[in-house]
């Protein structure tokens, strides 16, 4: 347009303007607003403080108050070793309101435990006692043997091998070569019967339950048990079914026959258990040997399980560990992989975490947490599939305060360190292991020879000794605090000096069995043996048929174990434990394990259990008011820009709580936060009376007690009688991922209240494309996916129900919050949770008859958080808003960028009050898109609102500018160069006009295929936009892992030219290019002349990049490969009119790169080669 032209129509369109008495308006329509900055992003650990807000605030009525909320990403963060924390974590924006109003907390414990239970009476018989379970065992034997009796070697000394009578059990195995077998004169053929020869009969000749088992084998050494493949022969009690022992040879006449075919060696095993040792064991006539012929283990291997429900506490508690902690063990999961778990939690008195091993998280990775202060040191890796389940690993972690060192050893190996974590493990109050600290999260698996130290064990130390058995011999045995080898008796004796009980959650019942098993091959203890018993094998016939006679095999019952705690400084501690048997009765179990007879028993000793109570210090009633919710995006290899990125909440429904000195907490510590408040002065569509909790302020709520009505019962609320209109707001974010299901997280949930018993408000918060459309992309986890009620990356959203029309001022209403069941095919899915605020919002009548305001302008605008759909040139849209109590039946909203070049838009429908609705505004001039004022802003303005010429009640809310990018500029012919992935079925693109119509479009694309769409496009605005259905883009890393998706690419290039843009291949659900042809948005067109010098090209290291030109002291550059990843960026030296770059690629990868320089006013690019 004519500029002399544009100022004649300018002046003439004021002259009306001032005529009909709206100019004011146009020209005065800011408003006075309020800044408070409380966090910034030098506040890098600070994330809760007082901030004292203006005194003045106090006296002044505010139209919105907004809260702007900027992260940044920096590797002056401090939560992980990522300049954006790695997960998606919840964090709060909170006001403490400090009431002024104190009190105290009782705190009551039972004074007595009893395997975690507190029952109020305890009955028990301490140890060592006589109570004990009978299991019937059959014994089978032959008879009438008519047999050669062939020495297979002579003695030279003598040993309590192969059976150890004074231990509870024993296992022994030795391994004979087809050629000793042979050179003794053995045949190929049966082996009817052993012989051991006896120099001592000990306490008695009683061998009680032995075992003695035959297998071949093609080893030729014995290195380790073997635990299959073997035949039982002999298991007959000399003492019960058999006569007692004899000094000299005793023949083991085998109940069946053993055939062995002559070539292959013989592994013997020799077995027994038995709760009753004898003092003296038996002692046999024994052969000393040279080499890896024989293993001994001598005792009851056991292990303790956990079912995925049970847990253990350790008597050793309340304790200063101090700098370094060595905590090893041997464990074998069950099903455990891809779920969150807790191997072990250790807190102190204020349940701060102060050790925690987490073997796997749902992501697979292990982690090992330790130390105290303001959060605590973490190292953590991947696990694979048999480090998780199924396969025995010995595991080592160490803690090394003096050195800021952590350390994970698998088997005796370094498997993962970390380096710079400097906090000391300091104070634990109580170490649980199975689960965490309040019972949940339980792991599931066996574990054996459970040892913490107060000492960082060397990896040499841990190599030498995580297959022994540990004594005093060890070289760290004074800093060994706890030791329990789940061996030999059935409860948990600390081996260590300490005798630390361990208490099971679970004693043995029948239903239940118990925790302590005992049919795992050792994994510590097994020793190579220099001795072999003399043996004799019998070769022949017998006469006599396998019998069988049944015995009696008693084993001790499993005791309770007992604690007796105290208050010490208003905590609970430790004072006693005991262990006993509780009341009960005798079982006798038939060979099959059902019970065939009962006898009670009586108990000798009788704990009568009080509750003990002390009073937490008083303090002060706070209110904890949630008032913003966000979650943090994943944050491998993700970046929200070189100034950060902003959501804007509106906070004005919590302005009361943000008055004189505000106790402010907010987010985390994973990203850098900016947290600035914008007071807007004005007169609001209705006037806020009251904040108020309807149950409770923001807190967790267990979905399953949600769907029982357990929590959010149906409340009595009062409404204020000084009030007009009142409205619900709730806030909720679907949580765990519990059930087949993985509830909450992503399960698609059905809410609801109900308003004097009567079905109101129906919704959900499932975000089934929000996730995908997040403009922050590229993040480093699953961030795409639809998720209940939130996204990572992005601010929670709110829902909020109108209850005006339900209710009357001054009544009591109930509210009822109602949720679907579980579902029965699922129940799992009752331990997911919600975190969840609901609010009662007092407000007063409506402040305007008929008035309507521009709430806000999607597009054309600057704001980051609409950058999916910006900058373009389309069609303007707005969020027209009824802030009058009248229906909106009909308005005009004019626009322009330049002033006095508008477009008026006559929009009609109906929304009630304080219903809005996006309106899109059509442009049919491409001029109208000249920016004369050269202040690139858009201008949005409604008026005649319902028939009524001229301004609404109240102007300053009918009036929104916004500031805007121009988008780039496309001439001449280009081409759209996409190459599909594997899933071509999930995509599809289109090119549109600034309308919106379709001009082009691809559908039922080919995998791996490559489609080239060239066009020469008229002068105007218009935009490509792919699409995903699958919410993963054309190549997202998860889909890569998952599910097998290759990578797909997109990109503009001029024909015969340099490429123009490349699409992200991780875009979510859809990215969206807008470009103009022919023109440029608000820039004179001699401001473009720009000269791009890359040199020298190609490179092999230093490259320089230069602009000149009028750049206005503003440029950056980007460098992407072919791929469309981001592989360079950063702000160019600049002046007025020049910009440079020099930059190192030495370290980059050769293959052809693509520039991007953005100046202030256009974006070039162009082809960079790396030899």
């Amino acid at each position: 347009m004519n500029k002399r032209l544009y100022l004649r129509k300018s002046i003439a369109l004021k002259i009306f303007l001032i005529f009909i008495g709206i100019t004011c308006s146009l020209i005065s329509y800011s408003q006075d607003t309020t800044w408070v900055k409380t966090f910034t992003f030098d506040s890098i650990t600070t994330r809760r403080a007082n901030f004292t807000f203006p005194e003045e605030l106090n006296s002044k009525r505010f139209e919105k108050v907004l809260m702007y909320y900027k992260l940044k990403c920096s590797p002056l963060t401090t939560w992980d070793q990522y300049n954006c924390g790695e997960w998606d974590y919840l964090t709060y924006t909170r006001v403490f309101d400090h009431t002024g109003i104190y009190d105290s907390v009782r705190v009551d414990k039972a004074k007595y435990l009893a395997n975690c239970q507190a029952p109020a009476l305890i009955n028990y018989t301490p140890i060592p006692y006589l109570q004990a379970d009978n299991y019937q065992r059959i014994e089978n034997f032959r008879s009438n043997p008519s047999l050669s009796s062939i020495p297979l070697n002579t003695s030279n000394s003598s040993s309590a091998l192969p059976f150890n009578t004074s231990k509870n059990g024993g296992k022994y195995q030795m391994l004979l070569t087809a050629a000793e077998l042979s050179a003794a004169g053995i045949q190929a053929g049966n082996i009817q019967s052993l012989a051991l020869f006896l120099n001592s009969l000990g306490t008695s000749g009683d061998l009680l339950f032995p075992s003695i088992s035959i297998k071949t084998t093609t080893d030729s050494e014995l290195t380790s048990f073997h635990a299959s493949g073997f035949n039982q022969v002999y298991n007959a009690s000399h003492g019960l079914t058999l006569g007692e022992l004899n000094l000299g040879e005793n023949e083991l006449l085998f109940y069946q026959a053993y055939a062995w075919n002559g070539t292959d060696n013989l592994i013997i095993e020799f077995s027994f258990e038995n709760d009753y040792p004898v003092a003296n064991s038996l002692e046999f006539q024994t052969q000393t040997i040279n080499g890896n012929t024989a293993l001994n283990f001598e005792g009851k291997n056991g292990v303790l399980e956990f079912n995925g429900g049970n847990y253990a506490m350790l008597e050793l508690s309340d304790l200063s560990i101090g700098n370094e902690l060595s905590i090893e063990f041997w464990s074998k999961g069950n099903g455990i992989g891809g779920s969150n778990s807790t191997f072990l939690e250790a807190y102190d008195t204020l349940n701060n975490r102060i050790v925690n091993i987490h073997m796997p998280w749902s992501n697979n990775n292990m982690y090992f947490d330790a130390g105290i202060s303001s959060g605590y040191d973490r190292i953590n890796k991947m696990m694979t599939s048999t480090e998780m389940d199924n396969s025995w690993n010995h595991w080592a972690f160490v803690k090394k305060q003096t050195s800021g060192e952590m350390f994970i050893y698998k088997n005796g190996v370094l498997w993962h360190s970390g380096t710079n974590l400097n906090r000391v493990v300091g104070y634990i109050h109580r170490l649980v292991i199975g689960s965490s600290m309040n019972q949940s999260l339980f792991w599931k698996g066996e574990i054996d020879e459970f040892r913490i130290y107060n000492t960082a064990l060397s990896q040499a130390t841990i190599a030498a000794n995580y297959k022994n058995k540990i004594d005093a011999t060890h070289p760290n045995w004074s800093n060994l605090l706890a030791y329990y080898d789940f061996d030999d008796i059935n409860y948990c004796v600390d081996r260590s000096q300490n005798d630390y009980k361990l208490m099971l959650s679970q004693g043995s019942s029948e239903t239940m069995g118990s925790m302590l098993k005992w049919d795992e091959l050792p994994l510590a203890g097994v020793v190579q043996s220099t001795k072999i018993p003399r043996i004799s094998f019998g070769q022949g016939t017998v006469l006599g048929n396998m019998d069988s006679t049944t015995v009696i095999r008693p084993s001790i019952k499993e005791p309770i174990v007992i604690f007796e705690q105290e208050v010490v400084n208003k905590h609970f501690e430790i004072l006693n434990s005991f262990i006993g048997v509780p009341s009960g009765t005798s079982n006798t179990f038939s060979p099959q394990g059902e019970i065939i007879n009962t006898t009670p028993y009586s108990t000798s000793t009788q704990l009568i259990n009080d509750t003990i109570t002390y009073y937490n210090t008083p303090y002060e009633i706070i209110k904890d008011v949630e008032i913003a919710r966000y979650i943090t995006p994943y944050g491998i290899q993700f970046d929200l820009g070189p100034n950060g990125f902003a959501w804007i909440y509106d906070v004005t429904d919590y302005q009361d709580y943000l008055r004189n000195t505000v106790d402010l907490a907010a987010h985390n510590t994973q990203e850098l936060l900016d947290l600035r408040f914008a007071f807007i002065e004005g007169i609001p569509p209705r006037d806020l009376h009251k904040r108020e909790p309807i149950w409770s302020d923001f807190r967790s709520y267990n979905f399953g007690n949600m769907a029982n009505d357990i929590v959010l019962p149906a409340t009595n609320v009062l409404l204020s009688d000084t009030s007009e209109m009142f409205k619900i707001k709730t806030r909720m974010s679907g949580h765990g991922q519990v059930g087949d299901y993985a509830c909450c997280e992503w399960v698609n949930n059905n809410h609801q209240i109900n308003v004097n018993g009567v079905p109101r408000f129906q919704w959900n918060i499932w975000q089934d494309t929000e996730c995908g459309e997040n403009p922050n992309i590229g993040q480093g986890g699953t961030w795409p996916y639809a998720r209940e009620g939130w996204c990572p990356g992005d601010l929670v959203k709110e829902h909020e129900f109108e209850l005006t029309p339900f209710v009357t001022p001054g009544d009591t209403v109930s509210l009822d919050y109602v949720i679907n069941q579980v579902p029965t095919t699922d129940p799992g899915q009752g331990g997911g949770n919600y975190i969840a605020a609901y609010d009662l919002i007092s407000y007063s009548e409506p402040n305007f008859q008929n008035d309507a305001a521009i709430k806000d302008v999607l597009n054309p605008n600057n704001y980051e958080y609409y950058s999916k759909y910006n900058p373009t040139c389309s069609n303007p849209r707005v969020i027209l808003k009824n802030t009058g109590e009248m229906p909106l039946t009909s308005c005009k909203i004019v626009c322009w960028i330049t002033y006095g070049d508008n477009i008026e838009y006559n929009w009609t429908g109906n929304l009630n009050f304080l219903e809005e609705i996006v309106v899109e505004i059509p442009v049919t001039n491409n001029s109208w898109w000249t920016d004369l004022d050269s202040n690139m802003t858009f201008t949005a303005y409604v008026r005649d609102v319902n028939g009524s010429f001229g301004n609404d009640e109240y102007q300053l809310n009918s009036v929104k500018t916004t500031k805007f990018d121009a988008p780039e500029r496309i001439d001449g012919p280009f081409f759209i160069w996409l190459t599909t992935n594997n899933k071509a079925n999930e995509n599809n693109y289109r090119l549109i006009d600034h309308a919106g119509n379709i001009l082009f479009e691809r559908n039922n694309l080919t995998n791996q295929t490559q489609y080239k769409d060239t066009f020469n496009l008229a002068p105007g605005c218009y935009s490509i936009i792919i699409e995903d259905t699958d919410d993963d883009g054309l190549s997202f890393w998860y889909s890569a892992q998952v599910e097998g998706e290759t990578a797909g690419t997109m990109r503009l290039r001029k024909v015969g030219g340099t490429y123009i843009e490349f699409f992200p291949g991780d875009f979510g659900s859809y990215h969206r290019y807008d470009f103009s042809v022919g023109f440029e948005l608000g820039i004179d067109e001699t401001d473009l002349e720009h000269k791009i010098a890359i040199f020298p090209n190609p490179t092999n290291g230093m490259t320089t990049i230069e602009v000149n030109g009028a750049v206005n002291e503003q440029a950056s550059i980007e460098i992407y490969d072919l791929m469309g990843r981001k592989i360079y960026s950063e702000e160019m030296n600049a002046s007025q009119y020049f910009a440079e770059s020099f930059i190192d690629l030495s370290a980059v990868n050769s293959g052809t790169y693509i520039v991007k320089i953005i100046t202030n006013q256009r974006v070039y690019t162009k082809e960079l080669i790396k030899q």
